[in-house]
């Protein structure tokens, strides 16, 4: 079970803006600390976007199964944007772990009811 983000090949890119390293820092050190079980994270795409007084982050994730969840924040500071979108991120990764771990909850439920059904109907179990 992966725990941490290790060697996730992370593109930082900057419209309008330079990416300092700062920033790549500090986005790297929040994308490896996302701490996980499901879904496996295979890239990670971060777009970062000046307009005007707006700050504008984007993150990509692609991650196992197919699977893509992305988010984006705006605001006046690019670090607090960062943050957000990271938390952003992470909640929807929760709430797609859960959607799927309800889903194979009930199959297992209904395949334990259609069992023990039959089992009570051949007269197995009493």
């Amino acid at each position: 079970m992966q725990k941490v983000n290790v060697n996730t090949p992370i593109t930082i890119t900057g419209r309008h803006v330079e990416v300092t390293d700062a920033i790549r820092e500090f986005v790297t050190k929040k994308i490896e600390g996302i701490r996980l079980d499901f879904p496996r994270i295979m890239e990670v795409k971060v777009l970062l976007d000046v307009q005007r007084d707006r700050k504008i982050s984007q993150v990509i994730l692609f991650c196992s199964d197919h699977i893509t969840i992305d988010a984006s924040t705006e605001g006046t500071d690019m670090y607090a944007c960062i943050d957000e979108t990271i938390t952003k991120i992470m909640r929807r990764m929760r709430k797609h772990k859960t959607i799927r771990k309800k889903h194979h909850q009930a199959t297992v439920s209904l395949i334990r009811n259609d069992c023990l059904n039959i089992f009570l109907r051949d007269g197995i179990l009493h």
